[in-house]
């Protein structure tokens, strides 16, 4: 689904332009996120740890830090104790179920200090933009006075990891340079994010199927979908920039 293709078609969408939220999860699981540019290029090249470098400092930037917070506030605001209840299972999930070597940034932190050899003259200023600029988005998103959107902005996410995580360890795979402990994010995401995508069908099942709240949640997966398709094309542009010099 290239970036111009929104989740759904209708910009502003009414209760009557659009289907039950249910559809934003097919069309999700149909995005083919593999055929972004990004992860064609890399395919092209043997594996480029730099590239993945990249993408994962931009993650870090962009999500880590800021994703339970996230997933807290929007346990807090929502009106649905089922939603909440699947939101709080993705925080526990984050927060490493009580172990904590097992919480997901500390994993991330580990995962970017193997691959920081092959970093390659990246520096933060200019490297990290997309990650910064997609953190903002979403601060927006999750933050809206209708917590709906978060919803809408969660159920779209999850899909999208499954997908990007497993490309990235198609990546990893082609390559025996980091340690293995370092992969250890890779490892639970490329499980764990399957489980959290099959959540996002459970949440758009408890949508309301009609009224504020179901078009509070297209919105907020339209404006997902389009910030984390623009964040590869980022980071992207910076990785051929990269590979020019």
């Amino acid at each position: 689904m290239p970036r111009t293709e929104r989740v759904d078609q209708t910009d502003q969408p009414t209760t009557s332009d659009h289907g039950p939220a249910e559809a934003i999860v097919a069309k999700c699981q149909a995005q083919q996120v593999g055929e972004h540019p990004f992860f064609v290029a890399l395919r092209k090249r043997p594996a480029d740890l730099s590239a993945i470098w990249l993408l994962m400092a931009n993650v870090h930037a962009g999500i880590s830090d800021h994703f339970v917070h996230w997933l807290a506030a929007l346990i807090e605001r929502i009106d649905d104790v089922r939603i909440a209840s699947l939101v709080a299972k993705q925080l526990n999930d984050e927060l490493g179920n009580g172990h904590f070597q097992e919480i997901h940034s500390t994993m991330l932190v580990d995962f970017l200090a193997g691959l920081e050899p092959f970093r390659n003259g990246f520096d933060n200023a200019t490297a990290l933009h997309p990650g910064r600029r997609l953190c903002e988005s979403m601060t927006v998103i999750f933050g809206n006075r209708d917590p709906y959107e978060g919803v809408g902005a969660l159920i779209v996410s999850e899909v999208f990891a499954s997908k990007m995580d497993c490309c990235v360890g198609d990546e990893i795979r082609r390559q025996n340079a980091i340690a293995r402990a370092a992969l250890r994010w890779l490892e639970v995401h490329e499980t764990l994010e399957v489980d959290h995508a099959g959540d996002s069908s459970r949440l758009a099942e408890l949508v309301p199927k009609q009224g504020s709240s179901l078009a509070a949640v297209w919105r907020g997966a339209n404006a997902e979908a389009d910030a984390l398709w623009r964040f590869l094309d980022e980071v992207h542009a910076i990785a051929a920039l990269a590979q020019r010099h």
